[in-house]
């Protein structure tokens, strides 16, 4: 995702995503490993979080990170130190939702084993076609242990 719109939600939620914090325990020093289609999801996620992130932390005494967020076999992965069932059920529903919209432009979309994308746009080369962005759809993310 781009810097700008990553930079929207730190802003926003900074004690949740720590973008500086060691690799060895947290992976957002990578920053959103996703495309742009995806933010809108993203904030609403996170907006609807908030009631429920202010109970699991009054209820528990534990801080609430998000680790990681990323695309894998064509939907979004959000990672958490820890949660509730409410927390993890909300989740599970922007994954969802994921599914069905476009990870470069947030439209709807056809599911791919590799990325969800909409139809292209015209002018924009057709699925299969040998493109930049077919190449970049083969292109493995850098790896991580989730």
């Amino acid at each position: 995702m781009h810097k700008a719109l990553e930079q929207k939600l730190v802003e926003r939620w900074p004690t949740w995503f720590n973008t500086g914090g060691d690799v060895k325990q947290t992976l957002m020093s990578f920053g959103f490993q996703h495309d742009d289609g995806w933010f809108d999801i993203l904030c609403r996620l996170c907006e609807d979080l908030e009631p429920r992130v202010a109970e699991f932390e009054r209820a528990t005494g534990l801080q609430f990170e998000i680790l990681q967020v990323k695309e894998k076999f064509g939907g979004l992965r959000f990672h958490v130190n820890d949660a509730i069932d409410a927390i993890r059920q909300r989740i599970e529903v922007a994954i969802q939702e994921s599914f069905v919209t476009c990870e470069l432009r947030g439209q709807p979309q056809q599911s791919g084993r590799r990325m969800t994308r909409a139809e292209p746009l015209p002018g924009e080369p057709a699925s299969g076609e040998n493109s930049a962005l077919e190449n970049k759809l083969v292109t493995p993310r850098q790896a991580d242990p989730f």
